[in-house]
């Protein structure tokens, strides 16, 4: 098998990854300061709106929050939003994956064929059977904040059943898709874009067309290399919850 080219980062996403590896291991606690955008210029050698960038995908996503006279600070795990490396690791800790309150409806299920895009995200061949996985993820009070699609290898059908069935998986499907191959959560890889709404995106999610939102596309990886689970997303543009790798 060939080797997988991978394409570099945007600068700005590479620096947002660090940060958020070191909040995801520990070595940054809730409420230590994060580096300042003048740090992150002066330490990765990056220009002021690459600083300003890394720390705004990385507000968006709920890891770090403004504190007036100190800085932006780590946020606690319930304030935190829900990228794919904390959906795992709570799965993995808990075997649940939504906050308290929070909870998801699978609105569609049912076998599809790989457009380039999954199929690239899969390693399959375009045009190949996929599993697809449609939900939408709702706040305690009942509002929509964000609706997702997650796709997995159409061979998949006969020994994971549960994917094409409207039933929540309470640890979440990668863990599901994991268990099912008797492999293990090995990486996960998260990107996140802030856009402006299409009237149907914001339909979906109750807005008005041209709100802030953010459009996010996520790899979950199994210990053999292989994805379990690719998602594509739409979420508010200012909310503690990420929903679009799930049940």
């Amino acid at each position: 098998m060939p080797p997988k080219l991978e394409r570099p980062a945007p600068p700005y996403q590479q620096i947002a990854t660090e940060i958020r590896n070191r909040i995801s291991n520990g070595d940054l606690q809730a409420g230590d300061l994060v580096p300042s955008v003048r740090s992150l210029m002066r330490d990765y050698g990056v220009a002021l709106a690459t600083a300003q960038r890394a720390l705004s995908s990385l507000r968006a996503e709920g890891y770090i929050k403004p504190e007036r006279g100190v800085g932006s600070v780590v946020t606690t795990h319930d304030e935190r939003g829900q990228a794919a490396n904390d959906r795992a690791d709570k799965s993995q800790r808990t075997g649940k994956i939504y906050p308290t309150g929070y909870y998801a409806k699978i609105t569609d299920t049912g076998l599809d064929v790989a457009s380039e895009q999954v199929a690239d995200a899969l390693g399959i061949k375009a045009g190949a059977p996929v599993i697809r996985r449609v939900r939408t993820t709702y706040a305690p009070n009942d509002k929509a904040v964000s609706a997702s699609t997650s796709y997995f290898n159409g061979k998949l059908a006969e020994k994971a059943p549960l994917l094409l069935s409207k039933e929540r998986i309470q640890e979440g499907t990668f863990l599901y898709v994991a268990n099912i191959l008797k492999r293990k959560l090995d990486g996960w890889q998260d990107q996140l874009e802030p856009a402006r709404a299409t009237a149907e995106q914001a339909d979906v999610l109750g807005l008005t067309e041209g709100a802030l939102i953010l459009v996010g596309r996520n790899w979950m990886y199994d210990n053999t290399g292989d994805v379990l689970e690719y998602g594509e997303s739409i979420t508010l543009g200012r909310v503690t919850y990420r929903g679009h790798v799930g049940s």
